[in-house]
């Protein structure tokens, strides 16, 4: 699932820009919620005490809508 969030991430944003996480589940035919729990695990989010890889960054505006990106 990792390979082909990153791989789907990379098609819809080559140039990193957020992309929003509705998008990306419709794209992927996946919940948000599973998403989330996917790209948490990618972020540099700490799961447990153990910082994650850092490959993603997720964000969530005020109105609630939440975005991903890729880091260089």
């Amino acid at each position: 699932m990792r390979e082909l969030l990153l791989q789907t991430l990379n098609e819809l944003a080559p140039g990193g820009e957020p992309v929003a996480l509705t998008r990306l589940a419709k794209r992927l035919d996946e919940r948000v919620s599973v998403l989330l729990r996917e790209l948490t695990a990618l972020s540099d989010a700490s799961v447990g005490g153990v910082a994650g890889p850092g490959l993603v960054q997720l964000a969530c505006d005020d109105s609630g809508r939440w975005t991903v990106r890729l880091v260089a």
